[in-house]
């Protein structure tokens, strides 16, 4: 394979978007969000995309995203939402609003066609207008119109649920899964958090959340990097589902775990750690919770045995500093 054939798998791009006035970046980012509105298992078309997503797929710098989305939301062709804990940047795309757009526009180029033939072509440029054809491409090709391509994109959108990653947009390729996607995933009507494979209920999400805090106030400054929550929600969901834990449980092993300073404070520090050693916790755990009330009564014992000695030796005459 040569170099430039690596190349040829471009991200679909609908040119007609341009003339929907949102600027070269807004038409590309909603050309992308066109492939994704096909593909998320959210059943209200929902789908998340972080900074450095976008600009992995579409070369668009943070400051073009942000250019692009405003116009985007000011046209009515994109909708964003903010949820989960920490929150995350969601997208949805107006179907409603960007076809009604699209149709609104090729009425508007068949007016424009129609009177410039009917008034008559003035010059070489207008020539091909007046013959009432569709220009050519640059390999003698026809151009298509605004209707070709809104029910070229919904046929697009409609084949790439079963592509996979062979379609030429898909950034990753093949044999490069780098990412959990959206592809393909069952429905989740109870998951608070998600990030392809990665999901949670609102009550896993809050108790990763609470781990995370308790992790920190114990370590302060010393604390790891702040962990992805769909990744730590998923774990303890799996810990319930699979292992049959309860989140009471849990709480309570991963609070003892993280205040055990001789050994398990610097070995668990994330859900998956906890679950993988969850036994040998659990197990020192209870010994060392029966040791302690046998430790408390020796330590009793040797109290009152001090105090018999201290008033046996004053009543001989020995006084004794008070300790």
């Amino acid at each position: 394979m040569s170099g430039i054939e690596l190349f040829d798998r471009p991200i679909a791009f609908q040119r007609a978007f341009v003339d929907l006035g949102v600027g070269i970046t807004g038409a590309l980012m909603l050309s992308q969000c066109i492939y994704w509105h096909g593909r998320t298992s959210n059943k209200d078309g929902w789908f998340y995309k972080s900074q450095s997503d976008w600009e992995a797929e579409t070369g668009m710098t943070r400051r073009e995203q942000e250019t692009a989305r405003k116009r985007l939301e000011k046209a009515g062709f994109l909708e964003e939402i903010r949820k989960g804990v920490p929150a995350k940047l969601y997208f949805r795309v107006n179907v409603d609003a960007l076809e009604t757009a699209l149709k609104a526009l090729s009425s508007r180029m068949a007016e424009s066609a129609n009177q410039e033939c009917t008034d008559g072509a003035t010059s070489m440029a207008e020539s091909a207008i007046q013959e009432c054809t569709n220009p050519p491409d640059c390999e003698g090709g026809n151009r298509q119109s605004i209707t070709e391509i809104t029910s070229e994109t919904t046929s697009e959108t409609t084949a790439g649920k079963t592509s996979g990653p062979d379609r030429p947009d898909n950034h990753l390729g093949q044999d490069q899964p780098e990412q959990p996607t959206d592809q393909n995933q069952p429905s989740r009507p109870d998951a608070a958090i998600e990030n392809g494979r990665f999901w949670g209920t609102q009550e896993d999400l809050d108790l990763a959340v609470w781990m995370w805090d308790g992790l920190v106030d114990q370590l302060g400054e010393d604390k790891p990097r702040e962990p992805k929550f769909s990744r730590w929600a998923n774990t303890i969901r799996l810990m319930r589902e699979q292992d049959g834990r309860e989140h009471r449980h849990i709480r309570i092993l991963w609070d003892w775990a993280i205040r055990h300073e001789k050994f398990w404070a610097s070995h668990v520090q994330s859900p998956e750690k906890l679950r993988d050693k969850w036994p040998q916790v659990a197990m020192q755990r209870r010994s060392e919770r029966r040791k302690a009330p046998q430790q408390a009564g020796i330590d009793r014992a040797a109290e009152l045995r001090r105090i018999h000695e201290q008033r046996s030796n004053s009543q001989q005459g020995v006084t004794y500093e008070h300790q």
